[in-house]
């Protein structure tokens, strides 16, 4: 039988306005309306968890939108993914040692602050071994030109230091010696012996032109300038490290009880008229406790540095350093006149 003319028609229209389905990757994908949807396939970036071998050509490819391209990544991608497996990075098993982590007992603890404790002051030791080879083998020829002398100081400069070196006999060595121990061995310790060696240097020059300038004729020997400025050096020691050193309020103490104790020897003793090693150079002793504080404030560091009131003493330190030098310095040109008994 043969069709009817308006059924061929109907079949004629339905052919014209076929349109081929899109299919990707074995896929079937709907054709959107109006506005045409832009997609197109791209190769994904192959990241750090991909491999090639477990990728295949056909599963690193996706349909984009009308969205911006943007970065790939190994998991999850912007808009449709079709075939993509997120491949997890590979976990090694540790790699044991074997060797544990103990906690530390008590006796090891213990053992680990004696040690700290005991360990040497190396620049103090080292001082005072020069201090007994100059006082057991140094000739006296050597001992007289090391010596704080009387006179035109400027033209032997080196005695501003070296008369720490001499001593005047075997008790003022042994009593500078223990008050060195006691008083440096915590301090070099905590500050290291490069700054504590500045105030030691410090404390022996201006200990000698305080002398030359209250007392000028008495001749000056031993390290006792340098270790006042190690002892008021604790004050700023305390200030820049309040609250991590153990016993802070030990080492005020001692200041104050020392000084007190040097201030009844130096009134109780008779002055005597001719130059003698025997008369005591409190001049020297008052002069090297004094520039231990500013000096101390300048060289020394802690954990509180960073505080306003510690900025506001290192810059009065400044000053007051600033000021004495000039002072000394005026009185030796202007006003210092040589002795000629002396």
């Amino acid at each position: 039988m043969a069709p009817d003319a308006e059924d061929c028609e109907q079949v004629e229209r339905l052919n014209v306005n076929y349109q081929e389905v899109p299919v990707h990757q074995g896929r079937r994908v709907l054709p959107e309306e109006p506005p045409p949807a832009q997609a197109w396939a791209e190769n994904e970036e192959l990241g750090l968890c991909s491999d090639s071998r477990t990728n295949s050509p056909g599963e690193n490819r996706r349909l984009l939108g009308n969205k911006p391209l943007q970065k790939s990544s190994c998991r999850l991608q912007a808009g449709l993914t079709l075939g993509v497996w997120g491949v997890k990075k590979p976990r090694y098993p540790s790699i044991k040692t074997g060797i544990k982590t103990q906690a530390k007992t008590k006796f090891q603890k213990r053992k680990e602050k004696l040690k700290d404790a005991l360990r040497p002051p190396y620049f103090i030791i080292t001082m005072l071994f020069l201090i007994v080879m100059v006082h057991l083998c140094g000739p006296d020829e050597w001992r007289a030109k090391l010596e704080w002398a009387p006179g035109p100081w400027w033209q032997e400069p080196w005695r501003l230091l070296t008369y720490g070196l001499v001593h005047a006999g075997a008790a003022h060595l042994a009593i500078n010696a223990l008050v060195a121990l006691t008083v440096g061995w915590h301090l070099e310790r905590e500050q290291g012996w490069s700054r504590v060696a500045l105030v030691w240097l410090g404390g022996v020059a201006a200990g000698a032109l305080g002398a030359g300038a209250l007392q000028p004729r008495v001749r000056v020997v031993g390290a006792s300038a340098a270790v006042y400025a190690l002892l008021t050096a604790h004050l700023p020691n305390v200030c820049l490290r309040f609250g991590h050193i153990p016993l802070w309020w030990f080492r005020p103490l001692s200041v104050v009880v020392l000084g007190a104790s040097e201030g009844c020897w130096a009134l109780l003793r008779a002055p005597e008229p001719h130059v003698s090693y025997h008369h005591v150079a409190w001049a020297a002793h008052a002069l090297g406790a004094a520039v231990g504080v500013p000096l101390a404030f300048l060289v020394f560091t802690g954990e509180n540095s960073p505080k306003r009131s510690i900025t506001v003493c290192r810059v009065s330190s400044v000053l007051l350093l600033a000021t004495g030098v000039l002072a000394a310095i005026a009185y030796y040109i202007f006003w210092y006149e040589v002795d000629p008994l002396t």
